[in-house]
């Protein structure tokens, strides 16, 4: 009686563990996933302000894929479920005119290991005479 009731403590006890390493090596794999789509907006944006004000100002307006080379410097076998896309809009004063300003925002999109699919936004406003601000949000 007391070998079965130590075996079936045991038996729970290692059930117990085999979740708490699931959770553990999913939410590794988020976080590890997380800061490299942070890496690849922090990228983007700094290839971004070193554009001149006519290539900013020609920018799309609808959601365009990047095509510049911010994922080779992130390991292959982990990025090459990501996906990075960008747009510009022109910024309006309270008046409603539009000012020398562009919003750029890039979102990179990718799958993890549960097969949901997660993004990182990352937002940063041009200006003509060189104003740069950026912010982030999941």
């Amino acid at each position: 009686m007391e070998v079965s009731l130590a075996a079936t403590v045991l038996a729970l006890t290692l059930t117990g563990m085999i979740g708490v390493i699931e959770a553990g090596s999913k939410m590794l794999d988020l976080s590890r996933r997380q800061t490299q789509a942070e890496q690849i907006i922090h990228s983007e944006l700094d290839q971004l302000r070193l554009q001149n004000w006519t290539t900013i100002s020609s920018l799309p307006s609808t959601a365009t894929p990047v095509t510049s080379t911010s994922l080779i410097y992130l390991d292959p076998a982990t990025t090459s479920n990501f996906s990075c896309t960008y747009q510009a809009q022109q910024v309006q004063d309270a008046a409603g005119n539009t000012i020398p300003v562009y919003q750029v925002t890039f979102t990179v999109t990718w799958t993890g290991v549960t097969g949901l699919t997660y993004q990182r936004v990352g937002t940063t406003y041009v200006g003509q005479n060189g104003l740069r601000l950026s912010y982030q949000r999941s």
